[in-house]
């Protein structure tokens, strides 16, 4: 007996050891470990989802390169070459007729319009406005692609460490319900009344379904750790290992719901793009509406045409398109009437910036409801933990009790065999509690804007 229970405690021993060492495994090797940071930080940097929002920021920068170049002069230059009727005299006396072509010379023509603005009622400063604006909603829609980013990135991350305490977790049982299976079949053996068929066929029957989970558990942590390779830039195939092994809850304090509700209305990026995008859609509206007054200018003008074959005429009251100098400035006031166009411009734009005024009503209803959910989800998370723990150890006692008294011939199988599985379903409940509970948080910190403080460091 005493050989027998000496047995059962190294037994336990060795399982023990290979329980706590087994996280060291993934450093056994010469491989990179990363932390969550570090990961989020390489996929942030990595992310072609982020190069695409970013080029709506350099889109939104050339709008108001463009709003900023309208209070600059334009110029239009207008060049001729061609051919041109020869001409001789002077502005009193010419033997040569308008109406009919005596020879042909060549010429060239350079004009040159400039344009300044100096006031247009408001649509330059408005058009600087509106595409400042853009950029602020441009900027913040890179912010919120961060984020969607980065939980991705987390629930990759927590997946896999989850994945990799299955697998412990069905390693452990394994040695136990082997043990199991190897105590009744010696009793078998031996023709022992303590146990029956039935009792092996009970045990094999959860071995079968051990494995079959270790081939899920297996999948899992291959398809989560190519997830994280894929979007983080790694290499295919490249081998790393996490610097969190344990799957343990993230050491986070757990405010209010209130809390969280007033950081979402100052921090979420929907709540920015809804500010700014409304102030960018009213100076729009602005701009539709100066469209309804003159823009009030100044023009300058210089006309320069050199020809062969033609005298030159000086009288200012002739005009020779071929061969002539002249220039000038003005002051100049351009006012474009139309029947409706102006108007229904106008019109649209109100209505689009009013569309916009609506989503965000919508959006003061929808998100505070959000960061409600995710936050019960939290709290339902963090009370499971609690329970569960004291659930799988209390469990696990039960199991190691049932399986030694089985092997010291005072219990039976089927309590073994149940006990087992009862431990494998209530620790299996506890790790997956873990990760709702560092999912749930992750959430909450993304419902409540708090996330992007993370991204933005």
């Amino acid at each position: 007996m005493k050989t027998r229970t000496l047995k059962i405690i190294l037994t336990i021993m060795v399982f023990t050891v290979i329980t706590i060492l087994s996280p060291l495994q993934s450093f056994s090797k010469d491989i990179p470990a990363y932390s969550l940071d570090d990961l989020i930080t390489m996929a942030l940097e990595f992310s072609p989802q982020i190069r695409e929002v970013e080029q709506e920021v350099e889109m939104a920068k050339t709008r108001l390169d463009e709003a900023k170049g309208w209070q600059y002069p334009q110029f239009d230059v207008l060049t001729l070459f061609g051919p041109a009727p020869e001409a001789r005299g002077n502005q009193v006396f010419s033997t040569y007729k308008s109406d009919k072509i005596d020879g042909l010379g060549i010429f060239g023509q350079v004009n040159v319009d400039v344009v300044q603005p100096i006031y247009t009622f408001g649509k330059i400063t408005e058009g600087k406005k509106a595409a400042t604006h853009g950029i602020k909603v441009a900027n913040s829609k890179v912010r919120q692609k961060a984020t969607d980013v980065a939980i991705d990135i987390k629930k990759f991350y927590y997946g896999h460490i989850a994945a990799l305490e299955g697998e412990r977790l069905l390693n452990e049982i394994s040695g136990y319900l082997q043990s199991a299976i190897d105590r009744t079949k010696k009793l078998l053996d031996e023709e022992s009344e303590d146990v029956t068929e039935l009792d092996l066929y009970k045990l094999e029957a959860f071995q079968g379904m051990l494995e079959k989970y270790k081939e899920g558990v297996k999948k899992n942590i291959t398809l989560s750790k190519n997830a994280i390779r894929t979007f983080t830039g790694m290499q295919k195939g490249m081998e790393f290992a996490l610097k969190d092994v344990k799957n343990t809850p993230v050491p986070v304090k757990v405010e209010s719901l209130d809390f969280y509700s007033e950081k979402s209305k100052l921090l979420r990026p929907e709540f920015t793009q809804l500010r700014e995008g409304l102030l960018a859609k009213r100076s729009l509206a602005n701009m539709a509406k100066a469209d309804l007054y003159p823009m009030v200018f100044l023009y300058g003008l210089f006309s320069y045409s050199e020809a062969s074959d033609r005298d030159k005429v000086t009288n200012p009251w002739i005009f020779d398109f071929f061969r002539h100098k002249q220039g000038g400035v003005a002051l100049g006031m351009k006012w474009h009437f139309d029947f409706g166009i102006t108007k229904a411009k106008l019109n649209r734009a109100r209505a689009d910036r009013l569309k916009l005024e609506r989503l965000r009503d919508y959006a003061t209803i929808g998100i505070p409801m959000q960061v409600e959910k995710s936050y019960m989800e939290l709290i339902e998370a963090k009370n499971t933990i609690e329970a569960t723990k004291k659930a799988y150890q209390s469990a696990r006692k039960w199991m190691i009790g049932a399986v030694m008294n089985y092997d010291m011939g005072i219990g039976e199988a089927g309590d073994a065999g149940d006990a087992i599985v009862a431990y494998g379903q209530i620790k299996q409940a506890y790790i997956e509690s873990v990760y709702n509970f560092n999912m749930s948080y992750a959430n909450v910190m993304q419902t409540s804007g708090m996330s992007v403080g993370e991204v933005t460091k």
